[in-house]
């Protein structure tokens, strides 16, 4: 279920903005409300900085011990593109967090990845005083910097905030091709919907939307079958809602925009 919850989570930062603060809920049959999607983003006419913090709650939080993950992107908006200079995911549990952050050089078209893991362990103790063994938690870190292999110029976040560019009624597929997007080695291809097409996915949706776009994506093992997910946009050209539709065992997993401020620069 999980794996799921994250590619819906991320789909939903797909925004058309300048500056705004939006909230999702996101729903699963099977179990209610496991979480939420909390997104801001700020720019201006050279920079912009965007993050995603993805929280589970109930029932999906105590079988993730908690778990939040945020997606932080910046960098520099040149001709109407949003260009990342760094991207920062971050994995959080109750004992263990593990950061990776990504730096652009567009130049030489190389990417370097600082990964820094810590985690809480038990460390036994004998006390020969009085012969008890003794156990206390205990931090343990870790730090690895490395190049990627491949160069892509966009991460998840930027290439979103890109599809208004790539992905429209011209241009009706876009490839995404982006640090952070699935698992990293697995595209995303996302398809801009119309007429029939258009017309069956509406239905899934509440009313006032405009623009509905499907996100198909790679199985995440060799085990998995292929997922969909349809993000719909409302009128005034912000993403609103969004559907996986049915998968085994834990029903539909839908994510609902509840709080919306926008601020005009």
């Amino acid at each position: 279920m999980l794996k799921y919850f994250l590619i819906l989570l991320i789909s939903i930062s797909s925004l058309f903005a300048q500056s705004l603060s939006t909230r999702y809920d996101v729903d699963v049959s099977l179990f209610g409300n496991v979480g939420y999607a909390d997104i801001t983003l700020k720019e201006d006419d050279k920079n912009y900085e965007i993050k995603l913090v993805a929280t589970t709650v109930g029932v999906a939080a105590t079988l993730l011990q908690n778990r939040v993950e945020t997606f932080t992107s910046k960098g520099k908006i040149i001709g109407g593109r949003y260009i990342p200079d760094i991207f920062i995911k971050t994995k959080e549990t109750i004992k263990k967090t593990r950061v990776q952050t990504y730096y652009f050089d567009h130049e030489k078209k190389e990417i370097k990845l600082i990964e820094e893991k810590t985690k809480l362990v038990n460390e036994m103790n004998f006390d020969p005083a009085t012969f008890k063994v003794t156990s206390k938690e205990v931090e343990k870190k870790s730090k690895k910097e490395t190049t990627l292999d491949k160069y892509k110029e966009n991460d998840v976040l930027s290439s979103y905030l890109n599809t208004k560019n790539n992905c429209n009624a011209k241009q009706k597929t876009y490839k995404l091709f982006a640090v952070g997007a699935h698992n990293d080695k697995n595209d995303v291809l996302v398809s801009y919907l119309e007429d029939l097409e258009r017309e069956s996915a509406v239905a899934n949706f509440s009313e006032g939307i405009a623009n509905i776009y499907n996100l198909h994506v790679a199985p995440l093992d060799k085990d998995e079958s292929v997922v969909d997910v349809l993000v719909a946009f409302d009128n005034d050209g912000f993403l609103k809602e969004a559907l996986l539709g049915e998968i085994f065992w834990v029903g539909k997993i839908t994510a609902k925009r509840v709080y919306h401020k926008v601020a005009c620069n």
